[in-house]
């Protein structure tokens, strides 16, 4: 009986070049995702490599003049962490509408998924300069992220979205600018 300790040399070279094929796909994704969001920013901004350290891991970084997004490494480069900075009241006012609208609770009938997960603008003005928590739940796990108010400016952080709802965020949030 043969109990080889080492995998055949085909079968290593197979794997690793359908890693390389793989992480090029995500790679591709990533910077593909990356200009969809530039595009829904009027082209306003660049596209960075992302370094370890200056966020959250990803395959690359978008600096604009109303948003910072990472796209994350750890999805196939259709997820993001994203920062929408200087937004109007009006702005958000409409995208804590579209979100709360389309992130309908689709759990069972037990579910304990927040009525408003959003904080209101009459909450942030109330805590001016402190983060408030946007989350599904009352459970601290299920945090999606944070929106703040200073000077009237207003900030919402993302930790992991499809790049398809950032996307519609944006665009909300430039018409509405």
């Amino acid at each position: 009986m043969d109990l080889s300790t080492t995998m055949p040399e085909a079968a290593s070279a197979s794997f690793r070049v359908a890693r390389e094929a793989a992480r090029a796909a995500c790679s591709a994704a990533a910077h593909t995702a990356a200009l969809i969001l530039l595009h829904a920013d009027k082209d306003r901004g660049s596209i960075h490599r992302a370094w370890r350290g200056e966020g959250p891991d990803a395959w690359c970084r978008i600096t604009s003049p109303t948003f910072t997004a990472h796209v994350l490494s750890s999805s196939l480069g259709d997820r993001v962490h994203i920062k929408l900075t200087g937004l109007t009241p009006a702005a958000y006012d409409k995208i804590r509408a579209w979100a709360e609208d389309h992130d309908d609770c689709r759990h069972d009938y037990t579910c304990e998924c927040l009525a408003e997960p959003w904080p209101t603008l009459a909450e942030l003005r109330e805590h001016e300069r402190e983060e408030l928590e946007i989350a599904f739940r009352a459970d601290a796990d299920d945090a999606r992220g944070s929106a703040s108010v200073a000077f009237s400016r207003l900030t919402v952080t993302l930790t992991d979205e499809p790049v398809t709802v950032a996307d519609t965020l944006i665009r909300i949030a430039h018409s509405h600018s």
